[in-house]
């Protein structure tokens, strides 16, 4: 490396105290780790959308079914369980389907999914389905739900298994709603806690949760609607925090579209909480399933707001928090019925849950299929993904008609099922070098561990090499770069060395920093190992 360039990236040391890493796997999905660089940049692959339909309404019960788009799946041990959305019937004008619940289905593989009869909630006068939610579908249908293992370690075993779902209670039932939590001790077995959700500003379509041990708190995120003063609003989503689940409180706004999205950026500001329309002279429009200017079921700011986001679809994932926002788009063409209706998946990131960028230049992370395929109008994410092997599995939900019920004009019928994507491990983000090469510095950081392990993909020729630093800057003897091995070839785990050794336990808690010269090389995670 050129003399000046070190001295670039050296004279610009933070005096910052060192992270605290540990021994936690780190990801590159933003600069925390980048303090300075020259010809490395934070770039977001593309997972691989296999397209096959692995869920679709296939079963005798489901013949008047459809799959919808708020489903949740797990892997436990051997065991992936996938909680999926269903309606059926035919909605009056205006109203929701008659029937609206969850089912569920297993698979050993990920890939063939089988429907256990389950004998538990009856629908057109049988139980020979395998439905799980409503427990009792003479008092309420169900919509908008997500299913989650509660890992509080003060859970009781009766009630391991939590949904945080909209409800629709039934006239004459006494059942108050709209959000409520049903409990399970096996994920199949449901009953509703009598104890009301409370706290939120709003709750809308599919909530994420989870129990988050560094705060000894539940996290939630809540679908909201922001609206100016006229009852025109966007979608957005909140963070908010529990105890039991069902008090919450600290909200936040964490997810929101802004001034980049939107198409008429000096006719709107929005902030957490509001909207704000500027100028007299501009007059929002309803979107509606007819395409007429008023009335109508979307109350969005249209052509202000040309997306808005439908869900949080946050998860917890190694020491950051992730999430697939599906992002609905509608806009009003030149003629009446050219507006779009559909709806993708975004990235985004964060580190506190409270606060997230989308990386990249905002392009889809997930795409719709090709017109006249199945998922041509309408993706949406499935909480949340699963480790398959060295993969990232992620599932999605996806249809050819739009949120408008205009059928693909492509297809030959109406089609809908649940597919996945294939990522590789910890593949998010990259910090990526061309084949000119790149450098980057990290800051001091302490860890523990006696090796160095990176998520690297140098394809056939590229490579990377590690010199570790003191605070100061200084390089240390023995883990220089003229005796650092470069690292080639693509593996979730590759061992850093020195002259063939991989020890690094003598630097175990001091302060120090990574130094990565790379080429041709994409490096998405670094973890120090024991």
């Amino acid at each position: 490396m050129p003399v000046f360039l070190f001295l670039m990236l050296i004279g610009s040391l933070s005096a910052q105290p060192a992270l605290e890493v540990g021994s936690r796997k780190q990801l590159f999905i933003d600069t925390r780790f980048i303090e300075s660089s020259e010809g490395i940049r934070l770039e977001v692959p593309q997972p691989r959308q296999t397209r096959e339909k692995l869920i679709v309404a296939d079963q005798p019960w489901e013949r008047d079914a459809r799959i919808a788009s708020y489903c949740t799946i797990a892997r436990e041990g051997d065991l992936v369980r996938l909680w999926y959305d269903v309606v059926a019937g035919t909605p009056p004008p205006g109203q929701n389907p008659p029937f609206m619940g969850v089912a569920y289905a297993e698979s050993r593989d990920g890939i063939h999914f089988t429907k256990p009869v389950l004998n538990l909630v009856e629908k057109d006068g049988s139980r020979s389905n395998n439905l799980v939610m409503p427990p009792d579908t003479g008092v309420m249908t169900i919509g908008g739900g997500s299913v989650w293992r509660d890992d509080n370690p003060r859970c009781p075993p009766e009630e391991r298994y939590k949904s945080w779902i909209k409800i629709y209670p039934k006239k004459g039932s006494g059942i108050t709603g709209p959000h409520r939590v049903f409990t399970s001790p096996d994920g199949i077995h449901w009953k509703l806690d009598p104890r009301p959700v409370t706290g939120l500003r709003a709750a809308d379509t599919q909530p994420s949760w989870f129990w988050e041990p560094r705060i000894g708190r539940y996290i939630g995120f809540s679908r909201e609607w922001i609206r100016e003063k006229a009852g025109f609003g966007a979608r957005m989503a909140s963070y908010n925090e529990s105890d039991d689940l069902f008090h919450w409180d600290s909200m936040t706004m964490a997810l929101e579209p802004d001034e980049l999205d939107s198409a008429a950026a000096p006719a709107i500001r929005i902030d957490p909480g509001r909207i704000e329309v500027r100028g007299e002279d501009i007059l929002p429009q309803r979107a509606t399933r007819s395409g007429a200017a008023t009335g109508g079921e979307d109350q969005v700011l249209t052509p202000f707001v040309p997306l808005d986001f439908y869900g949080p679809g946050v998860f917890p994932y190694e020491d950051v928090y992730l999430a697939l926002i599906p992002v609905f788009y509608h806009w009003r063409g030149s003629g009446r019925d050219t507006w779009p209706s559909t709806a993708d998946i975004q990235l985004a990131v964060g580190r506190d849950g409270r606060h997230f960028t989308r990386p990249g230049p905002r392009q889809p992370f997930l795409r719709t299929g090709m017109d006249g395929s199945w998922d041509s109008k309408w993706i949406y994410p499935v909480l949340r993904p699963i480790r398959m092997g060295n993969e990232l599995w992620i599932y999605y939900f996806g249809t050819n008609h739009d949120h408008s019920s205009r059928l693909d004009p492509a297809a030959e019928r109406d089609e809908n099922g649940i597919s996945r994507a294939i990522l590789r491990l910890d593949g998010f983000v990259a910090a990526t070098a061309d084949y000119a090469g790149g450098i980057f510095l990290t800051p001091a950081m302490r860890f523990e561990g006696k090796r160095l392990a990176l998520n690297l993909d140098t394809g056939a020729g590229g490579y990377a090499k590690v010199e570790i630093l003191e605070e100061s800057g200084k390089p240390i003897p023995g883990f220089t770069f003229q005796e650092a091995d470069e690292r080639n070839g693509n593996s979730v785990s590759m061992p850093v060395t020195w002259k063939g050794n991989p020890d690094i336990a003598a630097l175990s808690g001091k302060a120090v920093r990574l130094h990565v010269r790379m080429r041709s090389a994409r490096l998405y995670a670094f973890q120090f190992l024991p």
